[in-house]
């Protein structure tokens, strides 16, 4: 059976390292213990702490705040990087803090998928993120992604003269 704290402690340790500020950011809020409560699946009680840090699905009496919603709720607060106070029960200013916290902690995801699931992974994921944040949508005039490809070009040719210029 695999040990939660000792994947959580990893998760911690892999994060430190792909974030440069994770460290810092986030001391200034521990000691910090909260429950995630998605619809349909078991509570997860969260406890995070600069010494000991534990994750589990057993009740604890000492959660601070609670995020309960819908998997649906997630996705949207995860893609929108906005919690909304109707999913926070307990300190929502804390739960507010925390959030803001972690969301701006800048974490190179594709660096932690690299290091454990490998290079395709990392790769397809690249992709699928490509063409989730870069919809063709916004460029569906035929004529629009021409001058668009020709200003990239350009911008490029002026970089180069520059760079050759200040040799």
């Amino acid at each position: 059976m695999i040990n939660l704290d000792d994947a959580l402690l990893k998760l911690l340790s892999d994060l430190e390292e792909s974030s440069p500020n994770f460290t810092s950011s986030l001391s200034e809020i521990y000691p910090i213990t909260f429950t995630i409560n998605i619809e349909g699946f078991k509570k997860i009680f969260i406890s995070l702490d600069h010494q000991a840090s534990s994750i589990g699905f057993e009740e604890e009496n000492t959660s601070q705040f609670e995020i309960k919603g819908s998997i649906k709720d997630f996705i949207k607060t995860l893609s929108t990087r906005k919690l909304h106070k109707q999913l926070i029960t307990g300190d929502a200013e804390l739960a507010v803090v925390f959030f803001n916290a972690v969301i701006k902690l800048d974490i190179d995801i594709l660096y932690l998928i690299n290091k454990n699931f490998g290079d395709i992974p990392a790769l397809m994921t690249k992709e699928a993120l490509n063409i989730i944040f870069n919809h063709e949508r916004t460029h569906q005039n035929k004529e629009e992604r021409k001058i668009r490809n020709r200003l990239r070009k350009l911008s490029i040719r002026m970089d180069r003269l520059e760079a050759m210029r200040d040799i």
